[in-house]
């Protein structure tokens, strides 16, 4: 099943008819029909600004309609709605939330349902938290959706420098009606928006897979070509091919349509970024047309549960073991351990890697020796580097340091 990431610039977003009905049918919901009736009568528009709302759609506006801050003064709601972005730390009335999810709308069993998956699964994340230069949130959280104080739906988004990305959405099963998921993809595209964040990421597109075909109606979208590390918009002609093959690239389609060309000669790099590595060493060897590998692992929950470290779950984008260890030197990747400022360290000052070796320490089957050092503290600091380093590939990993001072 064909999957690849995908983006949307968020300054460019129309928002359709259907995506803008949906927003308006929580906000009356929220506010009720005496709150609407009653601010109409004690706040009437001008006919400049009616014909103003009617010309353009001002999403982040109406995104916070509802919200309880935003409201009319002495004029109660039919409801208290707000929208926090809070820490991404585990709470039991997060769990509570989580389990309704994972069981009403995903049908899991109980016994798969667990405190711990959902702390490996969703909070915690090593992405730490704080301000960017420019004033920009940065870092893992949770975005709350509470509802007379109750909480009924929890996005969980990584604030990036360049991007707001949605790593998962969750909501209470008594709110389904309200296609909160269509909601809480118009709201973090206005976070975008308003925090001067280029895109919005929604994860992967996966066109095989009817509940994720929504995500192609936020337009426009453009899609990663894994052949030339470009971004190409999901038009007609590219949903056609997708339904058609098991993996598309139009940098490829285009060689091919060109007389005399070699489909299966690398093609340069085109589009809004350069390749990675990553994508340099797919451009040679790509995957088979019709033969792609069985999905082991088709859900985050899934991998997370796995128990299996980046560098084995074949996840896309991430290097694998034998990539990193043949594009990247993990000897000069920089620490910060604390102490004086300016007390950075490379690895080697630390650790050795000793090659190979490296997967038979960190997963605990002992060194080639047979003695082994288990998952100690050396250990477990060369796992996550390892899994760093194949996460953000060769040239980040060359300028990054890595801060462990705060664990």
């Amino acid at each position: 099943m064909l999957r690849t990431r995908y983006r949307l610039p968020a300054a460019e977003f129309k928002p359709s008819r259907d995506q803008r009905q949906v927003l308006y049918r929580w906000n009356r919901f929220v506010l009720g029909e005496k709150y609407i009736k009653e601010v109409e009568r004690k706040f009437p528009k001008t006919k400049a600004e009616k014909k103003k709302q009617e010309a353009q759609f001002d999403l982040v506006a109406t995104i916070h309609e509802s919200e309880h801050d935003r409201l009319k003064p002495d004029i109660p709601p039919e409801h208290n709605f707000t929208v926090t972005l809070e820490s991404d730390n585990f709470t039991e009335e997060k769990y509570a939330l989580f389990a309704n999810y994972q069981k009403h709308v995903h049908h899991e069993k109980d016994s798969d349902v667990s405190r711990p998956g959902f702390t490996r699964f969703l909070c915690n994340s090593p992405l730490h938290r704080h301000t960017g230069a420019s004033g920009q949130e940065l870092g893992s959280y949770h975005q709350c959706y509470r509802l007379d104080g109750r909480l009924v739906a929890l996005g969980v988004v990584d604030l990036l420098p360049h991007a707001v990305s949605g790593v998962y959405f969750l909501y209470h099963s008594d709110y389904e009606k309200w296609s909160l998921g269509k909601l809480s993809a118009l709201r973090e595209t206005a976070l975008a928006l308003e925090d001067s964040y280029q895109y919005y990421y929604m994860g992967y597109y996966i066109h095989g897979c009817a509940k994720m075909r929504y995500k192609g109606d936020y337009k426009p979208q453009y899609v990663l070509d894994y052949g030339s590390g470009g971004w190409d918009v999901l038009d007609e002609e590219m949903r056609r091919l997708m339904g058609e093959r098991k993996w598309v690239s139009m940098s490829r389609e285009k060689a091919r349509s060109r007389p005399d060309s070699d489909s299966t000669a690398p093609v340069p790099a085109s589009g809004e970024i350069g390749a990675s590595d990553r994508l340099k060493a797919e451009t040679t060897s790509p995957p088979p047309p019709n033969n792609d590998p069985p999905i082991l692992h088709p859900t985050p929950l899934a991998a997370t549960e796995s128990n299996l470290s980046l560098l084995e779950l074949g996840m896309p984008g991430v290097l694998t073991l034998p990539e990193v260890l043949a594009t990247i030197n993990l000897d000069t990747m920089k620490l910060f351990l604390g102490g004086k400022p300016g007390g950075i360290h490379e690895m080697q000052d630390l650790v050795s890697w000793g090659g190979e070796r490296i997967v038979l320490v960190e997963y605990g089957k002992g060194d080639a020796d047979g003695e082994g050092e288990g998952r100690g503290e050396m250990g477990g600091m060369k796992k996550s580097i390892a899994e760093l380093a194949a996460c953000i590939g060769a040239r980040v990993a060359a300028e990054v340091v890595v801060d462990f001072s705060r664990g």
